[in-house]
């Protein structure tokens, strides 16, 4: 009986192990941004369509981060390049977020001459007023607790104090100027896997899914080394989207 009761402790410590939910506090310092890597971060992004057999709509993602100070505050400044397959659609989009925390402070983007730009603190967020032509002047978004920039999540996923499988981290998230409020996000790490690369070498990564619904989910892999995510690949809509980190990063000789 002694040793039945042992196993059935053993069986329930792991099972609440596996099962562990660690819910991330922005203010309290929970995302270790020392992990984050300062310079050029570049990505291929592609959809295929499996019903047409069909790849397509290309583009290559810079995503230049920095360490900064900015008024006597230390911040991570995240300047991003979007060069799609039409021109028409190339998107600029900078950020300033705390560099302890990754609390947001500032975002700004830029698409086909529109201006979006706004301001973060614990209350809120809003449109910038220093910012001209910006066409989200007016918005204003109340907050019970301290939200992350989810225009910021490649960056935010390389700072997770992932340890093993089976955790599951509960993330605030909200998307400057979107039609959603700030929202709880369930990521869970479903297991590891080498990614295969040059000359027969492989990169031992991290799988980490987010379920948006029934029918559309992700699955990031990110390296247990440099802790930057490699890879993702997204389903919806009967079709994938694809995000692949280039491992050797080119630099535009123009922006």
């Amino acid at each position: 009986m002694k040793y039945v009761l042992i196993l059935l402790a053993i069986v329930v410590t792991s099972t609440y192990c596996y099962a562990q939910i660690d819910t991330i506090r922005i203010e309290k310092g929970d995302l270790v941004t020392s992990d984050l890597k300062p310079g050029l971060h570049q990505y291929l992004v592609y959809f295929e369509n499996p019903a047409k057999k069909r790849l397509g709509n290309s583009s290559i993602w810079n995503r230049q981060v920095n360490f900064k100070k900015i008024g006597g505050r230390d911040v991570i400044e995240i300047e991003q390049y979007w060069y799609m397959s039409d021109t028409l659609f190339n998107r600029y989009v900078y950020s300033l977020s705390d560099k302890k925390t990754f609390s947001p402070i500032f975002h700004k983007t830029k698409m086909r001459g529109a201006v979006e730009a706004f301001d973060f603190d614990q209350q809120k967020v809003s449109g910038s007023d220093s910012v001209e032509n910006n066409v989200k002047k007016d918005l204003d978004v109340s907050l019970t607790e301290v939200t992350l920039n989810w225009e910021l999540d490649l960056e935010i996923f390389s700072t997770l104090p992932i340890k093993k499988e089976g955790q599951r981290f509960i993330v605030n998230f909200y998307h400057p100027g979107g039609k959603s409020n700030p929202k709880y996000y369930e990521y869970a790490i479903i297991g590891s896997e080498k990614l295969d690369i040059v000359n027969s070498s492989s990169i031992d990564c991290w799988k980490m899914k987010i379920d948006y619904s029934q029918d559309a989910w992700a699955i990031f892999w990110i390296s247990k080394k440099s802790k930057e995510v490699l890879k993702m690949q997204e389903y919806f809509r009967g079709g994938f989207r694809y995000k692949v980190k280039f491992l050797t990063p080119i630099p535009m000789t123009t922006k």
